[in-house]
């Protein structure tokens, strides 16, 4: 039975999207010992995780071959918070091909695809993928227990405050990234309902340059006064935001200050000020809270889970605790699963964007979805164990967002892909008389960033290299070459 929700249930979405990881990774046991109370819609009631089963195997390529199953992460110590390291595969060839169906390369079209098992291929691509890392971290024993890694899917006593909200609201364990690739492609699908056709992350000029499609917030400006409309709001500052440097339109000067820091977030929900969307991005150079898996022996380069935790919970009460919360709906995501295991092979019901000119990398046809990833949803009008998927064949995935905005707002479309996609209103299905105003709160695990310049000297993560090359092609200048986190920052940003 589909449900639906009343679009004026909401006046502001706020989305807060994190770094590389699978649902199975994070909520695979979520509900080990208990059920959900609520399925929206009612006609699938289980859910979909881990827990009970023991078919869910990777083998690698030995002779006979070595068995590596799902089981629980450990989680007591704060080392095992920044799992897996070395970090894993996340492009789409050889990584997730390899991860999804057990071969490097594979037609770009879905009906050309061999049949045969899915979700195989993790632990081959991961061995691999600890091999090549002696580039930037030396040799790396491949013990059990370190290719074991890509396996493993946290308990929800390693994430109180995730699992917490999870449970306490309602999560989608059928929203799917939206394509099977790494950050651009899905960061750039989120807002504008295309990556142009690109699923490398290669030419960072022609992702600087030429990403001139119009996005969601456009759409919202012309809809709604300029500071009502949307702003985006980081940690860091505004030449950092991968929202601005992916979408050429947002650096026009008339935007500027729709870039925020985060201090100006945490006000606008004390003061009732959040505009109709707001979209925050997490630390993603020096002590960041993303929750990207770091590089080996590196552990201050890329967060922990546990940091990314303080954020969300930080984010979390500032909504349950502003003004506007009776009015605000708030989304917790990730960009993509970041080569860690899932069990649910991606759907091959993806409607392609359907913009002129492009171009399709790889011959790839975007008619697939990538893997699922967490996606938690918060309101005081959404009921305590609710389990969320869209009510028709297509999956919720990264373009649902702008699908929910345009029909909230009443606006147009930017491409097929979004126009195909399911909004997420039916998650508000409590009584609109009847809105949630005790709402839990949840203690994170404690955990101390290093102070900043001992951050400064670590070497630069996956997301600062990305970050490199864009902001060069920003700027308008060569690759620089930067030994560590302190030197990009003084390099791009001390000007």
């Amino acid at each position: 039975m589909a449900h639906t929700a009343d679009k004026s249930r909401f006046d502001h979405l706020v989305v807060l999207m994190l770094e590389n990881r699978s649902f199975d990774n994070l909520f695979g046991y979520l509900y080990e010992n208990e059920e959900p109370k609520r399925f929206i819609p009612d006609d699938a009631a289980v859910f979909r995780g881990v827990a009970g089963r023991d078919d869910l195997v990777n083998e690698d390529d030995s002779d006979p071959p070595h068995r590596f199953p799902v089981r629980k992460a450990p989680y007591e110590s704060p080392e095992h918070m920044f799992a897996p390291y070395p970090n894993a595969g996340e492009f789409y060839s050889p990584n997730i091909n390899r991860q999804i169906y057990g071969a490097d390369s594979v037609p770009g079209n879905i009906t050309e695809i061999p049949p045969g098992d899915r979700m195989q291929g993790f632990v081959q691509d991961y061995i691999r993928v600890v091999n090549e890392s002696e580039v930037w971290d030396g040799k790396v024993e491949l013990e059990r227990e370190l290719v074991q890694q890509i396996m493993n899917c946290y308990p929800p006593e390693a994430t109180p405050v995730l699992s917490g909200l999870a449970k306490a609201f309602a999560i989608s364990d059928a929203w799917h990234s939206s394509v099977p690739t790494a950050t651009w492609a899905n960061r750039s699908f989120v807002h504008s309902g295309t990556s142009r056709g690109r699923v490398l992350h290669k030419h960072a000029r022609q992702w600087v340059l030429q990403h001139e499609q119009p996005t969601i917030f456009e759409r919202l400006s012309d809809k709604l006064p300029l500071e009502r409309a949307w702003r985006v709001y980081g940690e860091e500052i505004l030449l950092a935001s991968l929202t601005h440097l992916l979408h050429r339109p947002l650096r026009q000067r008339k935007f500027r200050d729709n870039f925020q820091h985060l201090d100006g977030f945490y006000e606008d929900c004390a003061n009732g000020t959040l505009p109709a969307y707001s979209f925050i991005e997490p630390r993603m150079m020096s002590n960041v809270n993303d929750m990207h898996p770091p590089y080996w022996l590196n552990p201050f380069v890329a967060s922990s889970v546990v940091a990314g935790e303080t954020f969300i919970n930080d984010v979390y009460n500032a909504v349950r605790q502003g003004k506007r919360w009776d009015r605000t709906l708030l989304l917790i995501t990730f960009d993509e699963h970041g080569g860690l295991y899932d069990h649910v092979a991606p759907p091959e019901n993806a409607t392609p964007p359907g913009v002129p000119g492009d171009e399709n990398e790889c011959g790839f046809q975007f008619d697939r979805f990538g893997l699922r990833v967490p996606a938690i949803f918060v309101s005081p009008y959404i009921e305590e164990g609710t389990v969320i998927r869209a009510s028709g064949e297509i999956p919720f995935d990264h373009t649902s967002i702008i699908k929910t905005l345009s029909k909230r707002w009443d606006l147009e479309g930017l491409t097929d892909r979004d126009r195909a996609a399911p909004d997420f209103m039916a998650v508000l299905a409590r009584s609109e008389d009847e809105p949630r105003v005790e709402t839990p709160t949840y203690t994170p695990r404690p955990y101390t960033p290093a102070p900043e310049p001992r951050a400064h000297q670590s070497k630069l993560g996956h997301l600062a290299h990305q970050l490199t090359g864009l902001l060069a092609a920003h700027l308008g200048e060569a690759e620089p070459k930067l030994e560590n986190v302190g030197h990009m920052v003084r390099h791009f940003f001390h000007r």
